[in-house]
């Protein structure tokens, strides 16, 4: 199943509140307002984002490498700053550190309270390791501290599908869109429930829905083009 979508930097600075935790005397002083900061770093980083960051020429860096420096430097000088942590989480995933991003989340994870948002980009990585029983261990700790956390319901749907548990993939499916998880993903998901069911008629009918609610959803229309490659879902002649 495929893991919820990939959270923006943006996103993942506004989804969570903190404060500069323990660190040692020097460091403190220096970490004044980390909310401020890193909203100043993480706004101009998003718009670069969606036009495109341009490479640095030679040995000048792009601004948006610069702004990607300036956001792991808060993370040290406020080392317990859960959303500066959590950027630097997303940051890493999307530049495919994956154990740089793991290691962002842990530290997140250890504070004592729950964080749903790290856990679900926590998840996702596990699943894609292969480590499913450490995902389902994650996520339903999580589910308990908020169970009325739509991502964590979806990604736990995703543990299950792939730990061959369709019937309970289906419930977490059915509770995170009543808790406003987007119906195109939904579909998606149980379009691949259906598949692995053997149910392909179906399937074609929830890959078709996903496409329909998100236009250019690769991983649903290369499902449906195998589907159909297959046979599936045609009329019959």
């Amino acid at each position: 199943m495929m893991p919820t979508r990939r959270l923006s930097a943006a996103f993942a600075g506004a989804v969570l509140a903190g404060a500069c935790a323990s660190a040692p005397p020097i460091a403190r002083q220096q970490c004044y307002n980390p909310d401020a900061q890193l909203a100043a770093l993480l706004t101009p980083l998003e718009t670069l984002q969606t036009k495109g960051c341009d490479p640095g020429v030679g040995a000048r860096e792009s601004e948006c490498e610069r702004l990607r420096r300036e956001i792991a430097r808060l993370a040290v000088i406020c080392p317990g700053h859960a959303p500066t942590l959590m950027a630097n989480a997303v940051i890493a995933y999307d530049d495919k550190r994956p154990v740089d991003a793991q290691q962002y989340l842990d530290r997140i994870l250890a504070q004592p309270r729950g964080y749903p948002d790290a856990a679900v980009l926590r998840g996702e990585i596990a699943i894609e390791e292969g480590n499913v029983p450490f995902a389902l261990r994650l996520l339903e700790d999580q589910l308990r501290l908020a169970p009325d956390h739509a991502g964590l319901h979806e990604t736990h749907a995703a543990a299950l599908y792939v730990n061959g548990k369709l019937p309970d993939a289906r419930n977490e499916l059915t509770l995170a869109e009543a808790l406003g998880a987007p119906r195109w993903r939904i579909a998606y998901h149980l379009g691949l429930i259906e598949e692995a069911s053997g149910r392909r008629d179906e399937a074609v009918r929830y890959y078709t829905e996903a496409v329909a609610g998100n236009p250019g959803f690769q991983p649903a229309e290369a499902r449906l083009r195998a589907l159909r490659a297959a046979g599936v879902g045609r009329p019959t002649p």
